[in-house]
């Protein structure tokens, strides 16, 4: 038998029209119907076709699917076998989306067909995937389904998740061209040395993780290169979270502190987790609560968690996740989160930077030289740190100073800058004075500008 091919509708017929349009802009109105129409064909998969299976078991084996009408007026399956296509070595279910999006512009049909078939194979847990798979089906068949004869059609669980994957349908085809960020960086990398080997930056507004590896040049300098690009989950009522419990991420400067391994966590964590340091120095002198933030994997059971899902965490999808884990010295990483990352030409001088390094040398000088009086003014009076201003705090940094004259200089590794309410100035330097369980040392500054002048506002160690 073969499948009877139409002129795309529904999901299809929307993805179509909007690559056709070159916009970025998407309704998820547009959507929710035939995303719904999708869910019922699969629903109807695993009511009618194979009752004692689950959907993604029958979705994973390596037939192709024919949707025909029964003489019961109900939908049944047929299997036919066929060969796996070389789309199947895809690691990435968005480009295998990308693929079948492609094949529809160009009006191939069936490769389409074809794609989403292997989409479902390779990606059994990827839900998003499923729903594409059989919609592509529905208008392939005689009779399409209609929404509108559907009487549950307004169920809540049922409305909640289409509005779920309708989103992330949206932040998945808004992605920027990865080939139009070559050569740029985040706005908010400042300074890095050739021995900060990583940094990463998410993009809240469009769901995006982009992971930089920073690879020495031969004249001894350094240069981002983008390696890894993902989609992410944030938490549930989105981002700028303040109160612990509030479900919202976190917007700011932060760094990865441990590394946990899927084997030693719940399953909700997936393949395991990288901490960060929330609450940073600045959260802590704005009173803001909470713990626990992490960049982790998704559930055995799900390939991608919806856009907004978490408690507040960032979460990748697992093998996205297992690739970073293996990574080695990810402790320090800088993490951008932001709600729109603003992009600069990675050879531009960072303006900000330039303005503020030499108050930084001057910091480097008057610590070298313990010169206490003049090294005080440079902090602010706005100075916190463990809940104790500078007044109490300055006996124990004076003692951190002293006796460093002719000793080896701090050496810097990363500057960050951040802008909110406040300009600040994230800064991390190696210190030899100081200890770790590894055989490192590591200082961490924050600053930020009052009346024009940048104060030191936090210095402690990593």
């Amino acid at each position: 038998m073969k499948t009877r091919h139409v002129l795309p509708s529904g999901l299809v017929k929307r993805a179509q029209l909007l690559l056709k349009e070159g916009t970025n802009r998407f309704s998820l109105k547009w959507l929710l119907s035939t995303l719904l129409w999708s869910i019922l064909v699969a629903f109807g998969w695993w009511m009618w076709g194979n009752p004692g299976q689950a959907l993604g078991k029958v979705l994973g084996d390596a037939h192709a699917i024919i949707l025909k009408p029964s003489t019961t007026d109900l939908w049944h399956l047929e299997f036919e076998p066929h060969s796996r296509t070389t789309e199947l070595d895809a690691q990435d279910p968005e480009q295998l989306i990308r693929q079948i999006l492609n094949h529809l512009e160009k009006g191939q049909q069936t490769q389409a067909l074809a794609t989403a078939n292997a989409l479902a194979f390779r990606f059994p847990n990827f839900q998003l995937g499923q729903l594409l798979y059989a919609d592509l089906l529905n208008i392939g068949s005689t009779s399409p389904m209609v929404w509108s004869d559907l009487a549950w059609k307004n169920t809540p669980a049922i409305k909640k998740r289409m509005a779920e994957l309708s989103l992330e349908f949206q932040r998945r085809l808004s992605r920027e061209d990865v080939l139009s960020l070559e050569g740029k960086v985040p706005s908010a990398v400042a300074f890095l040395s050739a021995k900060q080997p990583y940094i990463a930056a998410i993009d809240t507004s469009k769901s995006r993780f982009y992971f930089f590896e920073n690879r020495p040049t031969p004249d001894g300098q350094s240069r981002l290169h983008l390696i890894k690009e993902n989609y992410v989950s944030i938490g549930a009522n989105g981002i700028g979270k303040y109160l612990e419990g509030d479900g919202k991420t976190p917007v700011g400067v932060y760094f990865f502190l441990k590394n946990l391994p899927g084997d030693k966590l719940p399953d909700l964590y997936g393949a395991g987790a990288l901490t960060l340091n929330y609450p940073n120095a600045v959260d802590q002198m704005r009173q803001k609560t909470g713990s626990g933030i992490w960049l982790h994997g998704t559930p055995s059971a799900q390939f991608a968690r919806a856009p907004e899902s978490t408690d507040g965490c960032v979460v990748l999808s697992n093998p996205d996740m297992a690739y970073l884990l293996q990574l080695p010295d990810l402790r320090m990483t800088p993490v951008v989160i932001a709600e729109q990352l603003d992009w600069v030409s990675q050879d531009q001088e960072n303006r900000e930077f330039r303005s503020f390094k030499p108050m930084l040398d001057l910091w480097l000088q008057l610590r070298q030289e313990s010169n206490l009086e003049a090294l005080k003014s440079l902090y602010s009076e706005r100075f916190e740190r463990d809940g104790k201003d500078l007044t109490q705090w300055w006996p124990r940094l004076t003692r951190t100073t002293k006796g460093q004259k002719q000793r080896q200089a701090l050496e810097i590794v990363s500057a960050l800058q951040w802008q909110d309410e406040a300009l600040t100035m994230v800064v991390t330097l190696k210190d030899p004075h100081l200890s770790s369980l590894n055989g490192r040392g590591y200082l961490r500054t924050y600053w930020q500008k009052e009346n024009g002048q940048w104060r030191v506002v936090f210095e402690g160690p990593t």
